[in-house]
């Protein structure tokens, strides 16, 4: 039997940063925490994990991505803006966050998988192959697709706001 406190007190951490850098919500990060160490406690009882560390980021990844495919269009209200800060600097910041998130959704599921991994969490090719169970070459041919496809959605957005 494993030690269910340990494997959560070791990844706990690195579940909710994968959910907030794909989110950019703390609550909607925490949901997802808690739903993927809900749902990774029922796996353990009928089979035995043996990389939960992998397994917890890769269903971190892909509830995320559900989740922010689930999103409705909305502005939150970020009160904690440093008084100092460039205002206009700080709107374009979050405005490309917002686009590149709605981009993400619009992947397929592993290619949204995959580019999240690599360029939100930094995880080399050969890991997120390991995690998802294919090859390094399969990882690259979706991160040339999704980057690919994320290039085309964020042309057509911005003829979109130039157009007017």
């Amino acid at each position: 039997m494993f030690e269910w406190k340990l494997i959560v007190l070791q990844n706990a951490e690195n579940v909710f940063r994968i959910a907030f850098r794909i989110l950019g919500s703390e609550h909607d990060a925490e949901d997802v925490t808690q739903d993927v160490f809900f749902e990774a406690f029922g796996l353990a009882e009928p089979q035995e994990v043996r990389d939960w560390t992998g397994l917890l980021r890769r269903m971190a990844t892909f509830r995320s991505i559900d989740c922010l495919r689930r999103r409705r269009p909305t502005s939150a209200l970020d009160v904690n803006l440093p008084v100092d800060a460039d205002p206009s600097s700080e709107v374009v910041a979050r405005e490309m966050s917002e686009r590149l998130r709605e981009a993400i959704s619009k992947l397929s599921r592993q290619q949204a998988v995959v580019f999240s991994l690599a360029y939100l969490e930094s995880v080399s090719r050969d890991e997120i192959a390991e995690s998802l169970g294919v090859s390094p070459a399969s990882v690259s041919t979706a991160l040339y697709k999704a980057r690919k496809k994320l290039k085309s959605l964020f042309f057509e957005t911005t003829q979109e706001i130039t157009n007017g």
